[in-house]
């Protein structure tokens, strides 16, 4: 029983670890919620200036 819930939390963490590093190298904000306050967005902010 423990290996099964072992091998889940493994499977969670490796598909929110993959979606995250998706999402930063196509570009989008991987903040959770992209608001005026993300990283990503005050770059593309200053970029655009």
């Amino acid at each position: 029983m423990e290996i099964v819930i072992a091998v889940s939390i493994v499977a969670a963490a490796v598909f929110i670890f993959y979606r995250s590093a998706k999402k930063k190298t196509s570009g989008n904000c991987d903040c959770g919620s992209c608001t005026s306050h993300c990283p990503l967005y005050e770059d593309k902010k200053t970029n655009q200036k």
